[in-house]
């Protein structure tokens, strides 16, 4: 028979203990969210200061039209070919894991092309490898933080987090944009795109302090799944989603039209308007300002901010008529109250899908939605700057520009006509 002895007491089981979601706190006091946060920032800041450079070594040195078309292609075929493959592996993987991959990649490619660029006089193709694999690298890093904002925000928090990422992904490309002609004119290209290097380590540094995410919940399907299993689910998943699909169409045509009448706004200014200096830096500071203004908005209303389709279709039924208002501006400054309400509106239309968006669809299932729209919606732009570009000079800005408006406000139609998922979201 077996003798009990009461004082030895039985070893409790010890166990790992997982992190806890943040997502009742406010975002302020979230660390993995402020974290991953001031990585972005830190990583987009730094990247406007590589693309920079390296447009302006290419023109400089080669003085070829064609190299830099070639750049811009090989940026464009990666995003096309792999943009919804990275986006299922973020949905696959750890994603800090995944974003502190992606950031140390990038910041020994952007170290590694500085040095080729600079004192090793490499051949260009060996460029192009090293620009495609950069931004390939960058694939992955899009779509693993969109979808972490969701998942450690929490989405009673979606709205506020949402505004919070926009608001400084706009301050970080404006001013790092504006800072980055100064950097490379006074220490040179291979300084600039060291620093872009140095902010990539940052980033990662940044992603490391977060912590361990909170436990992501997967479905059995996506758990026990292959990836081109999860990759065509997917896709299957925008295709039968009536919201979703209605995103991923909106938001690559909202981007391709407000681009284009951006540049198109930008050569007025200066072809027919004859701004100077000061004028042409307000109308620069407008669109950013305007941004950040309905950004601001939108975070003070929060939840009290109801239908939410109906602020984005009055922003893109606006915007339109907007543009061809600009178009028929005498000067620069009868055109500034103009250029910052567009930007108002752009902060609805643009912010407010991406609200909608991480509200709605499933935290698991966010990198694949992200990085199949990323990959449209990165194209568009470019198609939209090639196509208006080439007929303002040959019809004039101004006039296409009109255009451009009138075809916005026609499409903004045909969308609240049929998107309706999006026009009658509360």
């Amino acid at each position: 028979m077996e003798i009990s002895r009461p004082h030895e007491e039985q070893k409790p089981v010890l166990r790992k203990k997982r992190p806890a979601l943040e997502s009742g706190r406010p975002l302020w006091k979230n660390r993995a969210f402020v974290s991953i946060l001031a990585g972005n920032t830190v990583s987009v800041f730094g990247d406007c200061f590589n693309g920079i450079a390296l447009s302006l070594w290419v023109l400089q040195t080669t003085g070829s039209a064609k190299l830099m078309a070639a750049i811009q292609i090989c940026y464009m075929a990666s995003t096309i070919l792999f943009g919804s493959f990275a986006g299922t592996v973020a949905d696959r993987v750890d994603r800090r894991k995944l974003m502190l991959l992606s950031d140390l990649l990038r910041a020994s490619i952007a170290g590694t092309l500085a040095v080729c660029l600079f004192y090793l006089q490499t051949p260009f193709a060996v460029v192009l490898v090293l620009v495609t694999l950069s931004a390939f690298a960058s694939l992955f890093q899009g779509p693993a933080f969109h979808a972490s904002v969701t998942h450690l925000a929490g989405k009673e928090r979606v709205q506020q987090a949402t505004s919070t990422v926009h608001l400084a992904d706009n301050v970080a490309r404006i001013s790092g944009l504006a800072l980055a002609g100064v950097v490379v004119a006074a220490f040179g290209g291979f300084s600039a795109m060291l620093f872009t290097s140095i902010t990539f380590f940052v980033s990662a540094v940044c992603v490391l302090a977060a912590g361990a995410f909170p436990p992501l919940e997967r479905r059995a399907s996506s758990a026990n799944g292959s990836f081109f299993k999860d990759w065509n689910g997917g896709l299957a998943f925008i295709r039968r989603d009536p919201l979703t699909r209605s995103i991923v169409i909106l938001n690559p045509l909202l981007i391709l039209f407000f681009m284009s009448a951006l540049m198109l706004v930008q050569v007025i200014a200066v072809k027919e308007w004859k701004a100077g200096p000061v004028a042409f830096g307000l109308i620069e500071m407008c669109i950013p300002l305007g941004y950040m203004i309905g950004a601001g908005l939108i975070m003070a209303f929060s939840s009290r901010l109801g239908k939410r389709g109906s602020w984005i279709m009055t922003g893109l039924v606006a915007l339109g008529p907007v543009f061809c208002l600009i178009a028929e501006m005498p000067s620069a400054h009868a055109a500034l109250p103009l250029v910052l309400a567009g930007g108002v509106m752009f902060a609805f239309c643009s912010m407010l899908t991406q609200i909608i968006l991480r509200s709605e669809v499933a935290v698991d299932m966010q990198g694949r939605i992200y990085g199949t729209m990323g990959a449209i919606t990165n194209v568009a732009p470019t198609v939209g700057l090639a196509v208006t570009s080439a007929l303002a000079d040959r019809w004039g800005a101004s006039n296409v520009l009109g255009a451009v408006g009138g075809c916005l406000f026609a499409a903004s139609l045909a969308a609240v006509w049929l998107l309706k998922p999006v026009r009658s979201y509360r």
